[in-house]
């Protein structure tokens, strides 16, 4: 069975915008520390912005200390609480989500401040103080300032720059707005303005719902329509309760038992407050599990990182199991306390950062032994706190809840942003076939995204041929491998945010650096290179691309992989051929259909386009009738990612 040309041609143009760039984001990661402790402090980093790179699916990461957190939406704890999210498609480390479009239910709490007023996720009633009206997503009052230049504050941020004027004099102004300092870099950056959304400056409002029907102050997690997270996220510049909360170091006693060691309920407690019943104690008997983003395809482990390259240096870690989610709650009259590890019970990782050795984010979760005091009846803050850097309460998991500050910001001196994680223009490479970061074979298509505004190209153009030329629109890359060798990449797309190229079949495993070369400027991004790690080709939603051929009395007819494979009389064989991208020099793999396995009659190159993999897999005819299924290829004892087909 040969490879379709026409097909492949059609599965490259797709690659051509296999996965959308992240939006605004970048590496960084740094300890999420007091706005402005360095710099000026007076254009604070947006973490958003500064450590988008560093996230994991689940918007989380950890600094050096290991203290995972969430700074915007947490996808994935939303997901375990049935906040109307859905699944899009699955990758090797777990689900990828979106939210849903309509039928919306009223979100739950998802998490607890430090001044004791529940957390919300995006939606909740249209009429604040109407149960029966109907659940909206709820909408942020801020917005970008419509400013040209930074040379002033905006309202909701003076009470954070004490003794600074709204009208900054000409050492306090900001950096010009461009490519490199793009409005958004810096939470001053935005405005509040009273009414623009549902929310107020804190990002709460007063409501009812149904953990409070009879009202409640509530902040809300705030997301825009596409699902990305909405400034300023969680929490504002300010606590709109009082700050009575906190890391407890001792708890009185006295207090009653609520839940303790994923085991016991109350012990003759009738309480049934939310403060109590909200928190997430199911999978607390459960190890955290952490995948690594030096191979993700190994799954979650729970000791880790696991299968790093030796003489690599990383912060954090557990070399033994720890359990996940909360681990104990007590209560007195006055507050609650909780007890947890900081680890979530869903897969945390992998991690990557283009600026760090091998491409990956060196630093991991631990075990935080949280023991948190939160006020059992909170009151109006008369003065409020702001919410400065690091921890500000606890999601009902007990993972840490950051607000939105990076821990870096401007300084006049420097004319650079000092504190924080390293944020500087360069491009995340992923596979161009799966969309997924992670290690890439020698010989594999790479599609290279720019980051902080890198232009990695003058303008657009595309490879008229198969052969790929080394050179486009002015446009080249380099691929310096851990041997020392540069040797230059095969171009089949440019853009001034996006290059797709080919590894260099003759590249040393290891860790490498890819240098994107627009014609005038060069950046550099770090990648982990490994002899085989393979990836499918899919679209959007998961699904795969690919034909398929049926052998009838000894001819084969090609078939389009459409909506649905008629696997059609006992006689036919029904092979379903995938192209994918990572084989390396590897020829021979196996294959699972729905989890049952399946004949691979084919694996190796197709033939056709460099770094294209083909794969002829036999659909067992067991699984007629079986509808969605995803196809996983395993090579080198490394499972692909899925590629949905259905089968009637």
């Amino acid at each position: 069975m040969k490879s379709k040309f026409f097909i492949l041609m059609a599965v490259l143009s797709a690659a051509t915008a296999v996965a959308q760039g992240p939006p605004g984001g970048g590496p960084g990661g740094g300890p999420g520390g007091p706005g402005g402790g360095s710099g000026d402090g007076i254009w604070r980093r947006n973490a958003y912005y500064g450590e988008f790179q560093t996230f994991d699916a689940c918007i989380g990461h950890q600094p050096g200390t290991g203290e995972y957190h969430y700074h915007a939406n947490p996808l994935c704890l939303r997901a375990q609480l049935g906040d109307n999210v859905v699944v899009l498609r699955n990758a090797r480390t777990g689900p990828v989500y979106q939210e849903k479009a309509s039928n919306w239910t009223a979100s739950p709490i998802l998490g607890w401040a430090i001044d004791g007023y529940p957390v919300y996720g995006p939606y909740g009633y249209s009429t604040a103080n109407d149960s029966k009206s109907a659940v909206k997503r709820l909408k942020s009052s801020f917005r970008l300032r419509q400013i040209t230049s930074r040379v002033s504050l905006p309202d909701w941020a003076l009470p954070n720059h004490s003794g600074v004027s709204q009208n900054l004099t000409s050492a306090q102004y900001g950096p010009t707005i461009n490519t490199t300092f793009p409005l958004g870099r810096y939470l001053e950056d935005y405005e509040y303005v009273a009414g623009l959304g549902d929310l107020d400056q804190y990002n709460g409002r007063q409501e009812v719902n149904p953990d409070f029907p009879g009202g409640t102050y509530a902040y809300h997690v705030t997301i825009n329509d596409d699902g990305s997270p909405a400034f300023p996220f969680i929490l504002a510049g300010e606590l709109y309760g009082t700050a009575s909360g906190g890391k407890a170091q001792t708890v009185p006693t006295g207090v009653t038992e609520f839940f303790n060691s994923a085991s016991s309920a109350a012990s003759g407690s009738t309480d049934t407050s939310p403060s109590l019943t909200s928190w997430l104690t199911k999978n607390s008997g459960q190890a955290a599990k952490v995948a690594s983003g030096y191979d993700p395809s190994a799954g979650g482990s729970t000791t880790w990182p696991t299968g790093f390259p030796s003489g690599t240096t990383y912060s954090g870690g557990s070399t033994t199991a720890v359990n996940a989610e909360t681990q104990r709650i007590r209560y007195s009259t006055s507050a609650v306390y909780i007890n947890a590890a900081g680890l979530a019970s869903y897969t945390m990782g992998p991690w990557f950062d283009p600026g760090m050795t091998g491409g990956v984010f060196s630093n991991f979760p631990s075990n935080q032994s949280y023991q948190v005091q939160f006020p059992k009846t909170p009151t109006a803050a008369s003065t409020h706190t702001a919410t400065g850097g690091g921890t500000q309460g606890l999601w009902v998991n007990g993972v840490a809840i950051f607000n939105f500050i990076d821990g870096a910001s401007y300084s006049n001196s420097s004319a650079a942003d000092v504190g924080g994680g390293t944020v500087k223009q360069t491009a995340i490479q992923i596979s161009a076939a799966s969309g997924e970061n992670g290690p890439a074979a020698p010989g594999s298509v790479v599609s290279a995204y720019s980051l902080f505004g890198a232009s990695l190209a003058t303008t657009t153009a595309s490879a008229t041929s198969a052969d790929w030329p080394t050179s486009l629109a002015g446009a080249s890359v380099s691929v310096k491998d851990s041997a020392g060798t540069s040797r230059a990449a095969t171009l089949q797309f440019v853009s001034t945010g996006q290059v797709n190229f080919r590894l260099p079949t003759d590249t040393a495993t290891g860790f490498a650096t890819a240098t994107f070369n627009n014609g005038t400027t060069s950046y550099a991004s770090n990648l982990n290179v490994v002899s085989c790690y393979p990836n499918l080709f899919i679209d959007g939603t998961g699904v795969a691309k690919g034909y398929v051929v049926r052998a009838r009395n000894g001819v084969n007819t090609v078939e389009t992989l459409g909506a649905s494979i008629d696997l059609g009389p006992a006689t036919d064989q029904v092979y379903v051929v995938l192209y994918g991208s990572g084989l390396g020099a590897v020829t021979s793999a196996t294959a699972t259909i729905g989890g049952t396995s399946a004949q691979v009659a084919y694996a190796g190159t197709s033939g056709a386009y460099p770094g294209i993999d083909q794969y002829n897999i036999l659909i067992p005819r067991s699984l007629a009738g079986k509808g969605s299924v995803a196809v996983v290829a395993t090579a080198s004892g490394r499972p692909s990612n899925a590629a949905n087909i259905s089968i009637q």
